[in-house]
């Protein structure tokens, strides 16, 4: 039996299909010379030019399958055995759970591609790499790689995390990087201690520190469920910090993909929330009081303010709060719920 990330050369593809060499060119409208030279080679996905790909995969059945197969198997094995040699075993179950789950594999590879530049100290390709995570999609693939739980993409992550915290203060250069920015609050987000500790909410002088004190928040308060100070605190300081302000506002929308994010950290004047209020709508309902609290008090507002629409969901968004109010027992988050649906019934009447 052919293994994944074995490759097999076009004249085996081609007899699974039951076709020679002279089908293939015939169908695929190529030379017999060119076919040829790439037919008995395991090794013809190096050789072979796009256009003569791009005429195989459609006549050959079975090579599309075997390009993206073999391509992604033949990168996880790389990634894997480098892993291995700096003392990060991949879990291979987790690997075939994540496909499962439906996180793209090309985001998993990447994941483990910034870990292993992470271990190895070369630090800017490891912020380049961390800072394409920003995302809610590829957010899946770094919480796994960050796992210290059951479903952890490595068996034992605590070198990665050791290099993570190591990696982070080096992050923060004299000159502006926006791939250092985001990848900074990558690390802020998941190179925390277990369990994690109450962020101080003291300053946040630029983007880089509001982005990463940001980040550290909403991993604590995700984490710690009942942590209303915090929340409260955070809020407070969103309201006279103007360059956390401005975080704020730009996060959940780059995150989700209404808009891409751009090193000026700044927003279209008009922009419709569709991704960003879906995304919102659900963690309403199924993330820890605290996080709800810090949705409704800190981040709808202004959310509202840009987009009064709300991505044309404010039923929903009524619909999910209300629900929330219905189950949850926390005074505060109650008394949130209570006070944005007064707000949202204003704005309509």
């Amino acid at each position: 039996m052919r293994r994944a990330h074995e490759p097999v050369a076009l004249a085996d593809i081609a007899a699974d299909a039951g076709l020679g060499l002279s089908d293939v060119a015939f169908t695929a409208d190529l030379d017999e010379s060119t076919v040829s030279r790439l037919w008995a080679d395991p090794c013809w996905l190096d050789r072979v030019s796009g256009a003569s790909l791009q005429r195989i995969i459609a006549a050959v059945p079975g090579a599309a399958e075997y390009v993206t197969s073999y391509s992604l198997s033949a990168r996880l094995g790389r990634l894997t055995a480098d892993l291995a040699a700096e003392g990060l075993e991949v879990d291979e179950n987790t690997l075939l759970a994540c496909q499962a789950g439906g996180i793209p594999i090309p985001y998993i590879a990447n994941a483990l591609q910034a870990a292993l530049h992470t271990v190895r100290g070369d630090d800017a390709k490891a912020a380049s790499y961390l800072a394409r995570f920003w995302g809610l999609e590829q957010d899946r693939a770094l919480g796994c790689l960050f796992s210290c739980s059951e479903g952890r993409l490595l068996a034992r992550p605590a070198p990665l995390l050791t290099a993570s915290t190591e990696l982070a203060p080096r992050l923060r250069r004299p000159a502006y990087s926006f791939h250092a920015i985001l990848a900074a609050a990558v690390l802020a987000h998941y190179a925390r201690p277990t369990p994690p500790a109450a962020p101080k909410v003291a300053q946040a002088g630029d983007r880089l520190e509001a982005l990463s004190l940001r980040s550290n928040v909403m991993g604590v308060l995700i984490a710690r469920g009942d942590d209303f100070d915090l929340a409260a605190r955070y809020g407070h300081m969103v309201s006279v910090t103007p360059v956390l302000a401005m975080i704020e506002e730009w996060a959940f929308p780059t995150y989700t993909r209404d808009v891409r994010p751009e090193p000026g950290f700044s927003l279209p004047r008009s922009l419709l929330l569709r991704n960003t209020a879906a995304e919102v709508i659900r963690e309403i309902g199924c993330y820890s009081s605290a996080y709800a609290h810090y949705l409704l008090s800190v981040y709808l507002p202004r959310a509202l303010d840009r987009d009064p629409t709300f991505g044309l969901a404010l039923p929903a968004l009524e619909a999910a709060i209300r629900e929330r109010l219905d189950r949850d027992q926390h005074p505060e988050l109650r008394a949130a719920c209570e006070r944005t649906l007064r707000n949202l019934g204003g704005a309509s009447d």
